[in-house]
């Protein structure tokens, strides 16, 4: 089974990832997320795709899962985060979330991907340029992302393969590594 991941040169592409509190998940899908529903769509912000981490050199807590989701605009990603009916809610989702890194926005463009549900794919984000990955897309981290722990980095999304694998493996503090699947669309 295939899917497609459609990236919009016209809107902001958001990477995020984060980690449920064991035994916080009905309250991270049972009650945050039927909550902001409606807020979604008066942001129109879009799932492009979500996936599982696998694996990660990510520092300290270890992710379990990611999106990449696009916003029309800045001013909507800031909007949906100060509009009252979130901060209603915002205590639900941190409190059900061990790590949560959000507001990382990248320079879209123009692409469709088709990407096979089993297999296991790469995030890559670092300064540098590894010609060895069997690259997808590389796109630059946006001046204006809300969140400038990436700035001068780019994030590749690579299928993974040992190249990948070597790359998860070397210590570095400059380069993440995710080791991703892609999940079924719910729709």
């Amino acid at each position: 089974m295939t899917l497609q991941l459609t990236f919009n040169s016209k809107l902001k592409l958001e990477f995020a990832f984060g980690k449920i509190t064991q035994g916080k998940e009905m309250q991270l899908y049972g009650e945050y997320f039927p909550a902001i529903t409606p807020l979604i769509m008066d942001y129109e912000n879009q799932q492009v795709g979500t996936f599982t981490v696998i694996s990660s050199n990510y520092p300290d807590v270890a992710p379990e899962m990611g999106a990449f989701t696009q916003w029309t605009s800045l001013e909507g990603y800031q909007g949906f985060y100060s509009d009252p009916r979130f901060i209603k809610v915002k205590d639900l989702r941190d409190d059900s979330l061990e790590l949560f890194s959000h507001g990382h926005f990248f320079q879209s463009l123009e692409q469709v991907i088709e990407i096979k549900l089993d297999t296991d794919y790469a995030v890559v984000i670092s300064k540098d340029d590894f010609t060895d990955l069997t690259t997808l897309l590389t796109m630059p981290l946006e001046s204006d992302s809300p969140v400038q722990s990436y700035a001068g980095k780019s994030l590749t999304l690579a299928l993974w393969d040992d190249n990948t694998e070597k790359l998860l493996q070397t210590e570095s503090t400059e380069t993440e590594v995710f080791r991703i699947r892609f999940n079924k669309p719910t729709q």
